[in-house]
């Protein structure tokens, strides 16, 4: 996947801009589903671009529950409706896990392996910006609720990668929907994993990202 520059704007740009500007370009779905067992009605896309100092995200969600349970960062987002980013630079081995709810809480992750992840602090976390839209869909749609959410994520919560700009990099990297407690649990990913049990910290699955 290659991820545009977005040259008229930066870390410092309102975040409602960015979101508008994400809107125009083209979305990637989020739709493997790779454990039976899991049937939901569930629909995801986003959209990813770059500032130079900052990564741009934008997530499209349709599904027919809001249940939100956890209001702390770094806590179990997972568990609430739920978008996540993992991504890994250049040859580098760890990972970052960047997860959030749909009311814009975050958990950021940092790590080889699923065990033993590194959390990092929340002050740092904090300098994530987010935007969040839900609303009821009408009587006749495919499903009860939409939900977007825009994140600005500064180059410097990659600190552990030491980066200087996102211009040119080549990383790896894996996209998510998922909702552990939600009436129908689900756990879709934008490129496909092969595995048991639903897991998303499978690296060897990730695809390739290249910045522009």
């Amino acid at each position: 996947m290659r991820i545009p520059l977005i040259e008229s704007i930066s870390y410092n740009t309102e975040i409602e801009k960015v979101s508008q500007l994400l809107d125009a370009l083209p979305q990637f779905p989020i739709k493997h589903q790779s454990w039976e067992g899991y049937p939901s009605n569930c629909e995801a896309n986003f959209v990813i671009a770059h500032a130079g100092d900052a990564i741009c995200l934008k997530f499209y969600v349709k599904e027919d529950v809001i249940k939100v349970s956890t209001y702390q960062t770094n806590g179990r987002v997972h568990k609430d409706n739920c978008v996540e980013f993992f991504v890994a630079f250049g040859t580098q081995k760890k990972y970052y896990n960047i997860e959030f709810n749909c009311t814009g809480i975050c958990l950021v992750g940092f790590g080889e392996k699923r065990l033993n992840r590194i959390l990092l602090d929340e002050k740092l976390i904090a300098q994530v910006q987010t935007q969040i839209k839900i609303i009821s869909t009408p009587v006749n749609s495919s499903t009860k609720y939409t939900w977007e959410i825009t994140a600005l994520l500064p180059i410097e919560i990659f600190e552990e990668a030491n980066l200087l700009s996102f211009h040119q990099l080549t990383a790896q990297g894996n996209f998510f929907k998922c909702g552990d407690d939600l009436p129908q649990p689900h756990f879709y990913s934008w490129n496909k994993i092969e595995a048991k049990d639903p897991d998303f910290h499978l690296p060897e699955f990730f695809g390739a990202l290249m910045f522009d």
